[in-house]
């Protein structure tokens, strides 16, 4: 039986639905029992609407955005996976409560994902909300 690497499945996840914007993509990547845990979200995102809802969110927010991938670990056995990640883009829409500013974002970050059966069952994100919520100048920039 051929069996998909999972870094694939979070590649494929990274590039149809975050910076190809193709959402019905959402339904075949991402299981009905997903949950997505990211401090920076105030509320639980669960399954493929409350994902598809997140994503609408941040992907209007920003033109230009596009997320990389820098680099990527697995364990077949288990199906995680570690992604390193940079993602780019221009603040130009209400997000989250914050009006637009039209800076410049660059933010760098880590996922943590666990595949089961070819599609995302669990998210963790851990991204620099500090220089997030600097670049979107909602906190000055302090000298150290």
């Amino acid at each position: 039986m051929l069996q998909v690497d999972p870094r694939d499945i979070v590649q494929h996840e990274i590039e149809a639905v975050w910076n190809d914007e193709d959402l019905e993509k959402i339904d075949e990547l991402v299981a009905e029992e997903f949950v997505y845990h990211n401090p920076m979200v105030a509320e639980e995102v669960r399954g493929p609407d409350g994902y598809r809802q997140l994503v609408e969110e941040f992907r209007g927010a920003m033109t230009d955005f596009h997320m990389e991938i820098d680099a990527q670990i697995a364990d077949d056995d288990t199906g995680l996976v570690a992604t390193r990640f940079r993602t780019t883009g221009t603040h130009d829409r209400d997000l989250m409560g914050v009006e637009a500013t039209g800076n410049e974002i660059d933010v760098t970050g880590m996922l943590f994902d666990r595949i089961e059966d070819g599609t995302l069952v669990e998210r963790y994100v851990n991204d620099d909300a500090y220089g997030f919520m600097r670049q979107l100048g909602l906190i000055d920039q302090h000298p150290f």
